[in-house]
């Protein structure tokens, strides 16, 4: 009984063993080479505003939705009609918002009721010129009478593109200093760039409705300064070593 419980075992043994050698696959996996040296850079470039986006636009409420449409269409005719005038071209004039509202009145007993209907009409003027925006606006907003309504001016930089070149560039230095400075410290030296991700914006320079609602109050004539727009770049740089 125990010769065959062996004989058992052993052929038992040799057949895991051949299943090894003629089935099995042996996958040995090797990390990534990570040396080298990471940073981050950062540049920023400042810009003088030359291009304004203003959204301005008209607000009507009647009792009747076709007398608050009538009249929304004519003052909304009257501010476009100005905006032309000060010599903005209709590929710069777009409509952003149009809409229709009931007026609802709310009591605990009864159904709400309609009390009256809000038309709102806005629409976009790209200025590109803006020693002439202050005249513009204030025309506009003259132009719509008590139905106008001025929601904000954006200013920006229209060619962007040698601006962005020396964020860039600036960026890129940026993290060269870091990484030459890390090396130095490690005792080592930098070879080439393995890798580089941009990430680049412009934040938007606002002025808002109520701050442009405040201007045209204190002032005869609005006074508008555009200043200046940040363009920034970020780069992060893997440089390999020496």
């Amino acid at each position: 009984m125990r010769t065959w419980l062996v004989v058992l075992l052993a052929i038992t043994a040799l057949s895991l063993f051949a299943g090894c050698e003629a089935g099995s696959t042996v996958v040995n996996t090797t990390p990534a080479d990570q040396s080298g040296i990471t940073v981050s850079g950062h540049g920023e470039v400042q810009a003088p505003a030359d291009t304004a986006t203003l959204d301005v636009g008209i607000q009507v409420t009647a009792a009747n939705v076709g007398d608050a449409r009538d009249r929304a269409a004519r003052s909304a005719d009257a501010v476009v009609s100005s905006i032309k005038k000060n010599g903005i071209d209709d590929k710069d004039i777009r409509t952003i918002g149009l809409s229709i509202q009931p007026q609802y009145q709310y009591s605990k007993d009864n159904e709400p009721r309609i009390t009256g209907y809000v038309v709102t009409n806005t629409v976009e003027a790209k200025v590109r010129k803006l020693d002439n925006l202050s005249k513009l606006v204030d025309d506009a907003v003259t132009a719509g009478g008590n139905d106008a309504r001025l929601q904000g001016i954006r200013f920006s930089v229209e060619d962007r593109d040698k601006v962005l070149q020396q964020a860039r560039e600036a960026a890129m230095n940026d993290a060269k200093a870091k990484a030459g400075q890390l090396a130095r410290l490690g005792g080592v030296s930098l070879d080439k760039p393995l890798t580089i991700t941009e990430t680049e914006s412009t934040p938007p320079s606002v002025l808002t409705a109520d701050a442009a609602a405040k201007s045209i109050q204190a002032a005869p004539s609005t006074p508008i300064q555009p200043g200046t727009s940040a363009i920034t770049v970020d780069v992060q740089v893997r440089w390999s070593i020496k």
